[in-house]
């Protein structure tokens, strides 16, 4: 799930844009955005298509059941531009992350243009290569949480209107429903490993939840803390945040509870991990509101090393990190995007631009991040490589943030905004 921030929350919806590439192309201008304003009408470039490629997948949220949000797909490079934008439904907003299968970019939305007290939660898919809109499936009635791609079957988590119950779906790639199960609210996205969805609910219900691809409920534990953070898993354990800086882990076949121990330093004021901690090669990095990422052995949770990246009294806090085989890759506020050799925890390099507080995305050449109104890709080092500007109006408040996420898949970086834009970003011919 988003962690919480700083940022403003919007009044309306508004949309600006335009586009910058450091190669030193001239932008186009997008169709359908007028003085930051209006829904962008079908919006094509076909020479920034140039780098698609047949192959690709961003199955969940965080690419992966570990929430690694490392691929090997390739980043855009060299003369690098918007190839597509499109913005399904007609009024958009609370988008959740793009995923990416073989052949279609996903999205769900909400729409809430007669009734707001009683939205209506949509799924839209999209051709990843020409982003020309194929599927178009109205829901439930509330609002989206997240998508994930599991085999030949998509899953979506909306949440009842008053926020007291979520259903799970799943549907062929084509919208049929295959089968449906409601459990209590849930803390975020699907996490998708070996042929098993789980999933953890909050509030009063503080739990964890395993689905088979079929419905069948495998399991459900029930968890001695309160659960905040979305699911993270690898072919051993699931792993939850709570809302005392505490992870707890289960096994992932039988959902026994292997432990739970405080990782995150204590802070008063918040919830103290509030992005989705990260897992992979046998350890969890979890990113904490004192400003820290802490590694920890999934086997006992014992704490291999804490680093300080970030100032616990800025009041952000750190979204979940990137891993790859070597480095982690953190965003933060005010102290740019991170780089930390998971060996030792030690920085090897910042970057001197401002960050956000949304999780950047690994791929093959470079790491890419929002930054403020613009994605931003670097080499792996503080070397910049390009620079889109996508443009996100504070006007104000409203009842969500405007978050910007990445995904990447067929060698094209696709960007989805909470009021519904989605942007695919490639290499021009």
């Amino acid at each position: 799930m988003a962690p919480l921030t700083r940022r403003s929350l919007l009044q309306q919806m508004a949309i600006g844009g335009g586009i910058v590439s450091v190669s030193g192309c001239i932008a186009p201008t997008i169709p359908g955005l007028s003085n930051g304003k209006g829904i962008p009408k079908p919006f094509t470039h076909d020479a920034y298509k140039a780098s698609y490629v047949p192959d690709g997948r961003w199955a969940v949220e965080g690419h992966d059941g570990g929430r690694t949000k490392y691929t090997g797909s390739t980043l855009p490079h060299g003369d690098v531009g918007v190839a597509w934008l499109r913005r399904p439904g007609t009024d958009p907003h609370g988008t959740t992350p793009p995923i990416v299968g073989p052949n279609r970019v996903y999205i769900g939305y909400t729409e809430s243009a007669t009734d707001a007290d009683n939205p209506d939660a949509y799924l839209a898919g999209f051709n990843a290569n020409t982003g020309d809109q194929q599927l178009e499936k109205h829901l439930d009635t509330g609002r989206t949480v997240g998508l994930a791609l599991a085999g030949d079957r998509l899953l979506a988590v909306t949440r009842s209107p008053n926020y007291d119950q979520a259903t799970l779906t799943a549907l062929t790639q084509n919208g049929a429903i295959q089968w449906t199960d409601t459990l209590p609210d849930v803390t975020g996205s699907p996490a998708v490993i070996n042929g098993t969805c789980y999933l953890a609910t909050r509030d009063e219900e503080n739990a964890v939840y395993a689905y088979s691809l079929d419905g069948t409920q495998q399991w459900r534990t029930s968890i001695d803390g309160e659960c905040y953070t979305a699911t993270c898993a690898d072919r051993d354990g699931v792993y939850v945040g709570l809302t005392d800086g505490g992870i707890a882990a289960l096994d992932a076949t039988t959902g026994e509870q292997q432990w739970s121990k405080q990782i995150a330093t204590p802070v008063e004021c918040c919830p103290d991990i509030q992005g989705t901690p990260t897992v992979a090669d046998g350890r969890l990095y979890v990113p904490g509101l004192a400003g820290e990422l802490v590694a920890a052995d999934t086997a006992n949770g014992t704490v291999l090393w804490r680093t300080t990246i970030g100032d616990e009294d800025d009041g952000n806090a750190i979204p979940s990190p990137a891993v790859t085989a070597d480095t982690a890759y953190v965003q933060t506020y005010h102290g740019g995007l991170v780089a930390i050799d998971i060996a030792d925890g030690s920085i090897r390099w910042r970057s001197a631009e401002e960050g956000d507080n949304q999780p950047p995305a690994v791929g093959d050449g470079g790491v890419v991040v929002p930054q403020n109104d613009s994605v931003v890709a670097y080499e792996t080092s503080d070397t910049q490589a390009w620079t889109i500007k996508i443009t996100v109006p504070d006007i104000g408040m409203a009842g969500y943030v405007m978050d910007t996420e990445v995904a990447l898949a067929h060698g094209m970086c696709y960007v989805g905004v909470a009021d519904g834009r989605l942007y695919a970003i490639g290499t021009r011919e």
